[in-house]
């Protein structure tokens, strides 16, 4: 399996016939999945995209088997950011992506494309906010680990994440099992990190196209804070999925990938709404 140099897990995979593979139109996507998950988080979503172009995931620093911080660890987004463009360059070297970001990973992938406009042709978030302080339950994850440890915050994690019955048993099981593995440190200096992060203020000379694909009963993001981005950044495509909570990349995972790949289709052809006016 390979990683980068700065010790992150990734695969790329690219199910394109062989005589598609040379379109240059076609530029690749890179996932980001957030805090508790690992890369197969989009495990569904791979063969719809990846048929189309292709698709590098990675394990976020923390998670799976990409490097583990140490508890004295300084949490910046500037490293996040620097991650997930160390793994578009190891993936694809210098070529241009689009760029795909679920919870946190979806406030990394913005704040990626709002700095660096030259590498991303495009960013796309799954239940993720741009102001931390406006998430819900997150605040609270260090008291809440130290009283309950990680098996309860996973455990209370999962009812934020589906609704019942809205996802097959056996995701539900893997998802517990995949947070549960999770290390105290590394989730409380993300969480915190997240709750610090207002990417509003960047965001005001933001010119890319975005897609936000929203739950509709998220305990964490709610759709006031879609609604209060499309105001920010004008060129922005919303998408609400209902029955949702905080595992729409699970729960909705099929669905969810056609919505993107329909948008990355319209961005590379050209074919989106022209940008709306602010104010």
């Amino acid at each position: 399996m390979p990683k980068t140099a700065r010790g992150l897990h990734y695969e790329v995979t690219d199910l394109r016939p062989a005589w598609a593979r040379s379109n240059p139109a076609n530029r690749p996507v890179v996932f980001h999945h957030g805090i508790g998950a690992n890369l197969s988080i989009f495990d569904e979503w791979v063969p719809i995209i990846a048929a189309h172009r292709p698709v590098a995931r990675y394990d976020m620093r923390g998670f799976g088997q990409s490097v583990v911080p140490p508890e004295s660890h300084q949490w910046t987004i500037t490293e996040l950011i620097d991650d997930l463009l160390d793994v578009a360059t190891s993936a694809f070297g210098t070529a241009a992506v689009h760029v795909m970001g679920e919870s946190m990973g979806g406030t990394i992938v913005l704040a990626a494309a709002s700095r660096h406009p030259g590498r991303i042709v495009s960013a796309s978030m799954s239940n993720a906010a741009i102001s931390g302080g406006q998430i819900g339950h997150a605040p609270g994850w260090r008291d809440e680990i130290k009283r309950i440890g990680i098996d309860g915050w996973s455990r209370r994690l999962l009812d934020m994440r589906f609704v019942p019955g809205g996802a097959p048993p056996e995701a539900v099981a893997w998802i517990a099992e995949v947070q549960g593995k999770s290390r105290e440190h590394v989730v409380v200096g993300l969480g915190e990190l997240l709750v610090a992060t207002d990417l509003t203020k960047e965001l005001a000379t933001y010119k890319s196209p975005l897609l936000l694909m929203m739950p509709d009963r998220s305990p964490f993001v709610s759709l006031a804070q879609a609604t209060a981005l499309a105001d920010i950044v004008p060129q922005t495509e919303i998408a609400v999925f209902p029955g949702a909570k905080h595992g729409l990349p699970i729960s909705h995972g099929r669905e969810a990938a056609r919505t993107l790949h329909g948008f990355l289709e319209r961005v590379e052809g050209g074919r989106l709404a022209p940008p709306r006016t602010k104010g």
